[in-house]
């Protein structure tokens, strides 16, 4: 084990052991069980749902918390942003996951949100192909016009609805400033894909070496090949110092305090803890505390 991951599971034992201690207290208040006391007490369940671009890092802190605290289920369903953040409208989760801002609209019908990280997204080819830098004008022309950069004529988006679609067609400009987010349809050599595990699915598959697609940064693996933006490496440090500029804030959205349950409450405490934001550095993606 490394002295980072070390550090994180020192800081999340003693982070989630007090929140735990705290949701005792409360359900002791309450006139709850506790630990000391009778066995039988229910399991509280919290519901997630949102952004596959955000899941994966939700999966690693609901791992981290439910370890130190049996007393919490927590359910992460990936599916998309849009949909997180419409199920966290309707009352059907606890928090919908969104890998990009939250709109007035949504904000409009009753919910608010927090950020927890920064991501930065990734452009991704398979391993094999020979790109190691693209401009801007360069994707925008690829995905607007099927302009090839390179031996690479073919792209790949996000459905409707996807977080990391929104800050691509939001950060991606032609030499003239027009945003590939303006464009009412892509070129023909586009496809779309439902996910981010679709997208490197495809890019991975052997022989593709004429695609280009985006991913959240905190899903790259050796399956896929990032390539620079501008001439800057992908990377969390890059993001973090502004040099690289396609990056996305990860935010929670939820009806309101009042609203959470105390296991919902304290969820939250612990993301945003220091073992929290360590567990999110150490995924990959850019802290949102100034204690780091």
């Amino acid at each position: 084990m490394t002295k980072a991951m070390k550090k994180v599971t020192c800081l999340a034992c003693v982070a989630v052991m007090g929140l735990g201690a705290a949701m005792f207290a409360a359900c002791d208040d309450q006139g709850g069980n506790t630990p000391g006391g009778d066995t039988n007490r229910e399991v509280e369940e919290l519901y997630i749902s949102g952004s596959s671009s955000v899941a994966p890092l939700m999966e690693k802190l609901a791992s981290v918390y439910e370890s130190f605290n049996p007393y919490v289920d927590i359910t992460v369903q990936t599916s998309d942003s849009g949909t997180g953040v419409a199920d966290a409208i309707a009352g059907k989760n606890d928090f919908g996951m969104a890998s990009r801002a939250i709109k007035d609209s949504e904000i409009e019908q009753g919910v608010t949100s927090k950020q927890i990280a920064i991501d930065g997204v990734a452009l991704v080819v398979n391993p094999d192909a020979d790109l190691d830098d693209v401009t801007s004008d360069q994707v925008y022309q690829l995905y607007a016009n099927g302009t090839a950069i390179g031996a690479i004529t073919n792209a790949i988006s996000r459905e409707d609805g996807s977080g990391t679609r929104d800050a691509f067609d939001s950060l991606i400009k032609s030499a003239a400033g027009d945003e590939l987010g303006d464009l009412l349809t892509f070129n023909a050599c586009v496809t779309i894909q439902q996910s981010t595990g679709g997208v490197k699915e495809v890019i991975a598959t052997a022989g593709t070496t004429n695609t280009i697609g985006y991913i959240s940064m905190g899903s790259i693996d050796d399956t896929v090949k990032t390539v620079k933006f501008e001439g800057v490496e992908a990377t969390a440090e890059n993001v973090k110092n502004g040099s690289y500029t396609l990056s996305r804030p990860f935010n929670i959205v939820y009806k309101s305090e009042d609203d959470l349950s105390e296991a919902a409450k304290l969820f939250i405490d612990f993301i945003m803890s220091d073992a929290g934001q360590l567990i999110a550095e150490n995924a990959g993606y850019i802290s949102v505390s100034d204690s780091l």
